[in-house]
């Protein structure tokens, strides 16, 4: 073990299952950063079974199992009263404490806790740091603090400002981010709030870099579930006054979800032309669609961060993104094009890319993902924010 190994205490909302394996999929990179530069590692991940009602047939589950080279302890619980979320977290505080009893992880053998996502493990983590006196570190993901603060009650929101308030460090995937959450709970920016943004993971900077040859037909690509909220209905009105400039331009959909019917109704009325459909991807599959694809791009209405985007350029590929928020913080004039968020002015975009795709260089939009969002970066970051911690409890 190196000298200045931690024992670190990851207690996260989301984490990925066999049953859903791209769930909270930031938090188990984050867990393998922490493992692979010599740190131990354990996960808490917390969740509520469905809903008060649910009860009579479902009992808590509590799974424990070493994960990659990581400790997993999974605590699903049912809500023990109906519309208390409250009394439902503070339940789960409980279940956690007795099933790490169970499985003898010592909350005082950890150095550090590093939280993920308010509801519940912000909250969790808080309650763990405060019983045992363990520094906490947060990251701070809840989209709904940001888009729709008032699906929180009163109760809920002096938590989110409790747990902020009282952790060493705050941490925000975007400056985006960090200020809307900031507003929307009511606390005022202080110097123990910083961004931190997500790690993309090693292979999209390692996969190689394929060069188009100039007669190519232009390929663009977008990835994310089709739900309203990542606005594929304007991508698909853009292209549509693209085609009609550039009518062998192609699009790449990857992604499943609810608008699936709707989205392939839209296609067929504005009468588009080569479109291809594919499932979710995994992230070996993901790399070859990138790889095979001249740009990227993004029409979400929100996004806190946009870790596609990111993984795009890590190989080498500009993109065209809406101004969605967090992209702003990732999207630069050396790697793409932000546009208002209209079907015509993304189209003006994704023109605009075609037209200067040459002046795009791969290998310099690589290293300047590299140079933000590698966990070399993001792991120089964390060990110094985890040791100041230390050092305010020491």
């Amino acid at each position: 073990m190196r000298a200045d190994s931690l024992n670190i205490l990851l207690v996260a909302s989301w984490y990925p299952s066999d049953e859903n394996p791209t769930t909270g999929i930031f938090v188990q990179e984050q867990a393998h950063m922490l493992r692979d530069y010599g740190h131990q590692v354990t996960v808490v991940h917390p969740s509520m079974m469905g809903t008060f009602a649910n009860s009579i047939a479902k009992r808590s589950e509590v799974s424990f199992s070493k994960e990659d080279g990581v400790r997993v302890l999974r605590i699903s619980v049912v809500p023990p009263l109906p519309f208390f979320r409250i009394v439902s977290y503070a339940y789960c505080f409980q279940q956690v404490k007795k099933a790490m009893k169970r499985f003898e992880l010592n909350p005082k053998d950890f150095r550090v806790i590093h939280s993920h996502a308010m509801f519940m493990g912000g909250f969790i983590g808080h309650k763990l740091s405060r019983e045992y006196n363990l520094p906490q570190v947060h990251t701070e993901h809840t989209s709904g603090l940001i888009f729709n603060p008032k699906q929180y009650t009163k109760k809920e929101i002096v938590i989110s400002r409790k747990v902020l308030a009282h952790c060493h460090k705050g941490l925000f995937v975007s400056h985006f981010a960090l200020k809307h959450t900031l507003s929307n709970i009511g606390l005022e920016p202080k110097n123990t709030f910083t961004v931190l943004p997500n790690i993309v993971h090693p292979s999209f900077f390692s996969f190689p870099i394929a060069p188009f040859s100039q007669t190519t037909s232009f390929k663009f690509l977008v990835i994310g579930n089709l739900i309203l909220v990542k606005n594929h209905r304007l991508l698909l009105e853009a292209l549509s006054l693209v085609q009609k400039k550039i009518p062998t331009v192609s699009l790449t959909i990857v992604g499943h979800g609810p608008l699936e019917t709707e989205l392939r109704a839209l296609c067929t009325s504005l009468k588009l032309e080569n479109i291809a459909w594919l499932p979710r991807l995994n992230r070996a599959a993901i790399n070859e669609e990138i790889a095979t694809h001249h740009a990227i791009l993004s029409t979400s209405q929100v996004e806190t961060f946009g870790l596609t985007i990111a993984e795009a350029q890590a190989m080498g590929k500009p993109v065209v993104v809406t101004d969605s928020g967090g992209v702003r913080d990732i999207v630069g004039a050396m790697t793409g094009i932000i546009t208002e968020m209209s079907s015509e002015a993304f189209a003006l975009g994704m023109l605009q890319l075609i037209r200067s795709f040459d002046s795009y260089d791969a290998e310099a939009i690589r290293q300047s993902t590299k140079s933000r969002f590698s966990s070399e970066v993001i792991m120089r970051q964390l060990n110094s924010i985890y040791t100041h911690a230390l050092g305010s409890f020491d």
